[in-house]
């Protein structure tokens, strides 16, 4: 996974593990030599990321700037929202310069749907039944239904057009 540009989506409720697994993906990354910037409106320094800010119009900026990166977008569906043009524009264009994204929610149907259908991958922790249905649909992979079940710490893992893998933190 490390290394390629393909967008990703990291969802689940509270709790669940999706800042845990997204901040490893930071220390891989950074292990491989890739920079790392994080948009966290909490701005919580347990990212250990190369850039970080709470600033939308920063973290914007400075990812135009840069070129293959890993960036993480924690609240996404409160900092990307349904009708962030500039935010959408990260997952439509982001990957035309080697970016990959990570947009990391507790919802993953507050994400655009235009932002959602940009990435390749899925992590998909414990989430509310009605979500999960809506994740099986996208995904065309029906045993996503099963996340509304899922323990803390596990989650599903899939690409586009690979099977459904499923693991745990710990």
């Amino acid at each position: 996974m490390v290394g390629s540009s393909a967008h990703v989506l990291i969802l689940g409720m509270t709790m669940s593990g999706k800042s845990t697994l997204a901040k490893s993906l930071v220390r891989q990354y950074q292990a491989a030599g890739i920079k790392c910037g994080v948009l966290d409106p909490l701005n919580d320094p347990g990212w250990r990321a190369d850039f970080q800010t709470s600033d939308p119009d920063e973290f914007l900026r400075r990812f135009w700037l840069s070129e293959r990166c890993a960036w993480f977008i924690d609240e996404a569906g409160e900092s990307v929202g349904r009708f962030d043009l500039a935010m959408m524009k990260t997952a439509t264009r982001g990957r035309h310069l080697g970016h990959r994204v990570h947009y990391v929610s507790q919802r993953g149907t507050q994400i655009n749907r235009t932002v959602r259908d940009q990435c390749s991958s899925l992590f998909l922790f414990t989430t509310s039944l009605e979500d999960s249905k809506v994740h099986a649909n996208e995904w065309n992979k029906p045993e996503l239904r099963d996340a509304c079940s899922l323990p803390q710490g596990h989650y599903f893992y899939t690409d586009r057009f690979s099977p459904l893998v499923r693991a745990a933190l710990w």
